[in-house]
């Protein structure tokens, strides 16, 4: 199976299992407690305000058998927090916003209490598996907290889940049914073994879920490995019927009477107390701390003049100088909106460059979309951040988590230029139409592609597009890089694959376009990553049935450094739904209803003048192209000029449709490439519309670049464009 946790050195976890008494926590906590590098030191439960009530109308919590956790101390040896919950469910969007009558606060009161009483606490460890409902909630109450979300279930097949709660020698019985093919009582009380081969067939004739991740079933697990003292026997149970629905049943089984029965040698081990947390507790932060974490820096900025691409400001920090350029554009009609900036100097330190940046970046957002500064930040989709350092990654970092928003984060990529002068280089896609956004964050740790803990989401669909956050080959369950060049590489193609599929939008059926980083510390390597990525995607998509007909785009290139010191980062966009414009009822399954096309075009490879260009477009809707070309003067402008027209012109569009450009270049091509190519396009767009275009072009410094692995090109260009409609 892929699901195995392997040791990381680095972290050592001291972890507090969430319980409800079933096989899901349970199971979770025996394989957080199976690494070498995680101790569960206790659990942690929120059960029903009154005693006697045994299921609640509760979206997150389990509740049935509550009673029975007040052995859990008992049984393990480990302490048991527990909570009787004051709130209910409340805020049920997908993203949670805090709420005092929330059941989400009991749970954070629960786990700030156990972090005071263990001070060694650092994890919380969950049973989650497909609710994205629950893994949310867990993950803002960690975050907040300070705590790392562990959730080794996430993902898991259920037959998995099933077949590993039988093989672990969890003992774990059905307490409540609802569900076709299970009667109250048939089966409840009985053991998930003694009834795994009708929860399959079950799954097989209904449709439901085999290890219950539907509600189809709860669990009171009596014994397992964890229970290191004792076994849990009930001796006085009823079954309660809630429904006699003729189809499908329910009911649960109340337990009147428990007793723990000790196993050999439970002398040996203490029991654990239960301790029963109640309103007052005191905030692990005072407000003064509280206040410096998030104080923001205030910066005046007095704007110079600059070309016609953008705006430029400088900004005096002690006594010394940072230029800020920012270049903004806006496609109107598709609400879609790109912005950069950067921070350019060789005294002022990192940190406070990202400071500069993302003032910037707020007061712009709220006076272009003339929205709260933090509705504003919660409308980007994807942001790139180039350092000239990735050792100062760490302390930008800490400023981006200051700005950004925590909920529904855009996806971000990361990389190093070469040397340019500038320290700190961000760029934004901000969409603004109210076309319906979807947001991947899983800032849990688990097997199934890495953990994003911070304020970026592994992906972000919206406007017709899915951005993929940048993906290296870290290992999901330890963060820690695979071992190798070729190792990475192909981990950072199955996360890319793992993540776009969650999304929506399957990287091998939808992908447009896919970006592939390479670090150029490894250049002397024997083994080279951008080949080993691109021989990965080339089997990906020609083993594909693809849902449209185009070859995705491709980009290579060598960039200065990668997060992590990592020698592979792959970062694909993928059309969601019918793609920008996209009407609704088109079939998505259907080529000639969508009209996607990709073209290659352009000199031979062997020309030392060569400009090659490729595009998927559907025509009078979108276009994404990409142009290569070898010669850095102006006659390879001019080339890569009439690229981007002709990929216009077959694609229906114009120069006025351009959204956002950008531009990697080799040392060598001089550094006003792209503000030559900005006018050339601008004058086009002038006499073929009479306005100004709504495009920028931003201008990234790399060590190689190309549309294929061997990175021959002084120059790429990366064009989006969107239909103006009038």
């Amino acid at each position: 199976s892929g699901h195995r946790f392997a040791p990381r050195r680095a972290m050592v976890y001291y972890a507090c299992a969430l319980t409800s008494g079933g096989k899901d926590g349970t199971l979770a906590a025996m394989l957080a407690q199976s690494r070498e590098d995680t101790e569960v030191v206790c659990y942690a439960n929120v059960c029903p305000s009154a005693d006697a009530v045994d299921e609640l109308d509760s979206h997150c919590f389990q509740t049935v058998g509550h009673r029975c956790v007040d052995a859990l101390g008992a049984l393990t040896g480990k302490n048991v927090f527990r909570r009787r919950l004051r709130g209910s469910s409340v805020s049920t969007s997908m993203a949670y916003e805090a709420n005092d009558a929330d059941e989400v606060e009991d749970l954070r009161a629960l786990l700030r209490a156990a972090r005071r009483r263990e001070p060694r606490l650092n994890a919380v460890c969950s049973g989650a598996i497909l609710s994205d409902y629950q893994r949310l909630r867990v993950e803002h109450v960690c975050a907040e907290l300070g705590l790392t979300s562990l959730a080794p279930l996430w993902r898991m097949p259920q037959r998995e889940v099933l077949e590993r709660v039988v093989s672990s020698g969890i003992d774990a019985r059905l307490v409540k049914v609802a569900a076709m093919g299970l009667s109250p009582e048939a089966h409840l009380g009985k053991s998930i073994a003694d009834v795994s081969e009708t929860l399959i067939r079950v799954e097989e004739l209904y449709g439901s879920h085999c290890a219950g991740e539907g509600g189809e079933f709860e669990t009171l697990v009596v014994d397992c490995p964890l229970y290191a003292r004792g076994r849990l026997a009930l001796t006085k149970t009823r079954v309660e019927k809630t429904s006699s629905d003729a189809f499908a049943p329910s009911g649960h089984l109340v337990v009147d009477e428990f007793e723990v029965v000790l196993k050999p040698g439970a002398e040996g081990v203490a029991p654990g107390r239960v301790i029963w947390v109640e309103d007052g507790e005191e905030s692990d932060m005072s407000a003064d701390e509280a206040a410096t974490a998030t104080a923001r820096p205030t910066f005046t900025f007095t704007e110079i003049e600059s070309d016609n691409s953008g705006s430029a400001s400088v900004v005096r920090v002690d006594d010394l100088d940072v230029l800020v350029t920012f270049k903004f554009a806006v496609n109107a009609s598709a609400r879609m909106y790109s912005m950069s900036f950067s921070a350019v100097t060789s005294t002022v330190d990192h940190a406070t460059c990202a400071e500069v940046i993302f003032q910037r970046m707020g007061s712009a957002l709220e006076s272009e979309f003339g929205a709260s500064s933090r509705d504003a930040w919660n409308r980007i989709a994807m942001t790139s951040v180039v350092l000239d350092d990735m050792s100062q990654f760490a302390k930008v970092n800490a400023v981006y988590a200051k700005y950004m928003p925590s909920s529904e984060p855009s996806a971000r990529a990361c990389v190093t230029s070469a040397p340019s002068g500038t320290r700190v280089y961000v760029d934004c896609v901000v969409d603004t139409s109210d076309a319906p956004r979807r947001s991947l964050h899983v800032q849990s740790i688990s097997s199934w592609a890495p953990a994003c803990i911070g304020p970026y989401g592994q992906a972000v669909s919206v406007g017709g597009l899915t951005y993929v956050a940048g993906q290296i080959g870290m290992e999901p369950s330890t963060l820690e890089l695979a071992a190798g060049i070729e190792a990475q590489s192909l981990r950072a193609a199955q996360h890319a694959v793992s993540v776009s599929l969650i999304a929506g939008a399957p990287l091998d059926a939808r992908a447009i376009s896919v970006t592939v980083y390479s670090n150029v510390k490894d250049i002397e390597e024997k083994t080279n990553a951008l080949i080993v990525a691109r021989d990965a995607l080339d089997a990906l998509f020609s083993s594909s049935v693809r849902a449209f007909s185009w070859k995705p785009l491709r980009v290579y290139i060598r960039a200065g450094d990668l997060p992590k010191r990592a020698s592979c980062e792959i970062l694909p966009v993928m059309i969601d739904g019918n793609g920008p414009g996209g009407d609704t009822d088109d079939d998505d399954d259907d080529d000639d209803a969508c009209n996607v096309f990709s073209h290659t075009r352009g000199g031979e490879r062997q020309s030392s003048d060569a400009t090659e260009s490729a595009s998927v477009y559907r025509a009078s809707k979108f276009m994404r192209c990409v142009v290569a070309a070898r010669t850095p003067d102006d006659g390879g402008i001019a080339e890569m000029f009439e690229n981007v027209i002709h990929r216009l012109d077959e694609a229906g569009l114009t120069v006025r449709d351009l959204a956002h450009c950008r531009m990697y270049r080799v040392a060598k091509t001089s550094a006003r490439a792209p503000e030559k190519l900005f006018n050339a396009l601008l004058s086009a767009a002038r006499e073929s519309a009479g306005i100004d275009a709504p495009f920028l072009i931003d201008s990234i410094p790399v060590h190689a670049c190309g549309l294929d692995a061997d990175v021959t090109a002084d120059v790429v260009l990366e064009a989006y464009a969107v239909a103006q409609r009038v």
